[in-house]
């Protein structure tokens, strides 16, 4: 290292876990194959080997443990925070995940959620990937996974059916969510291509296009097959449930907005009911996580949309 170093970045210092710098150098350092240190904010002339040496110890244990930082659950940049990666570790199937809360004032604060009720004795753990990436061992048991049916098909139409029954219910057009938090462990075996690594891409790329392209009949049967989906892969209360319920609502909300009169597929009292379902299942699931990121966000969007959605349904009752 350097000669007298500070006591933030010795590594020889007490970890006493109240000072967060003290207690970043004794994270656990990630394996690197090269050499490479990202730009030092050094005052020219400073860089030596010394600095670099420490560059390469800090930058070590960043990249083996830095959070991916969001705001209203789009990621904007990683960070380190000590306390955390000491504290909680990971689990694809977590009862709990990270916040980010941004003041201009303040440093950004990380709080952690618990998604449901946590027994007593039982260890708080948040996803450190996407838990709809891993899944861990289950994946690894169901390999190799067939590819799904061909898009258009008949056979993926009866697989996609059969996968919104399962997760969803969906009887007499009431959706519920499950409280499983490891609902892919039950999935019948003739679901598992939804696991194939080309499935998830293409379904989101599906209700992107369509949603945006105003194909609404389409877009709303891709996402509530992507919903279906996100109820498998993620536990209850998990943001992205929440998340993509709320676009699903808008995307509701824009065919019963935009439709014509004589649009038989646009059954304007039925789309109003089924966009507040799924507004009521965002917020169901946005709310455990609570405000999230810097001013307004997803839970604001949840209140403009009902009331955009209850104005037009008072217009339509004058």
């Amino acid at each position: 290292m350097v000669a007298n170093p500070s006591p933030w970045w010795n590594a020889s210092a007490e970890d006493t876990l109240a000072d967060p710098f003290a207690t970043f150098v004794h994270l656990l350092k990630g394996p690197r194959a090269d050499d490479f240190v990202p730009p030092l904010c050094l005052p020219a002339g400073a860089v030596t080997a010394e600095t670099l040496a420490l560059g390469k110890e800090l930058y070590s244990r960043f990249g083996n443990n830095n959070f991916v930082v969001h705001s209203h659950l789009n990621s904007i940049a990683h960070g380190v925070f000590p306390l955390a990666s000491r504290f909680f570790n990971h689990s694809c199937v977590p009862n709990a995940a990270c916040k980010y809360l941004m003041q201009p004032e303040n440093p950004v604060r990380m709080e952690v959620v618990a998604l449901h009720n946590i027994a007593v004795g039982e260890e708080v753990t948040v996803p450190y990937l996407d838990p709809a990436l891993p899944l861990c061992g289950f994946q690894r048991s169901i390999e190799p996974v067939d590819p799904p049916p061909p898009r258009g098909s008949e056979e993926l139409r009866d697989m996609e059916a059969a996968l919104r029954m399962f997760a969803l219910g969906g009887t007499n057009g009431v959706v519920r969510l499950p409280d499983n938090p490891a609902l892919f462990e039950k999935l019948p075996v003739t679901l598992h291509p939804i696991f194939h690594e080309s499935y998830l891409p293409n379904l989101s790329e599906l209700f992107s296009q369509t949603s945006h392209e105003g194909a609404y009949v389409e877009a709303i049967e891709a996402g509530f097959t992507q919903l279906a989906f996100y109820a498998v892969v993620y536990p209850p209360n998990y943001p992205q449930i929440g998340l993509h319920a709320l676009e699903l609502g808008k995307t509701v909300w824009n065919f019963a907005s935009t439709a014509e009169p004589n649009d038989a597929a646009a059954n304007t009292k039925a789309l109003e009911q089924q966009a507040e379902m799924f507004l009521n299942l965002a917020d169901l699931v946005l709310s455990v996580l609570g405000e999230e990121g810097d001013m307004r966000g997803p839970l604001d969007e949840i209140r403009v949309v009902r009331d955009m959605l209850a104005g037009r349904c008072d217009a339509s009752d004058d």
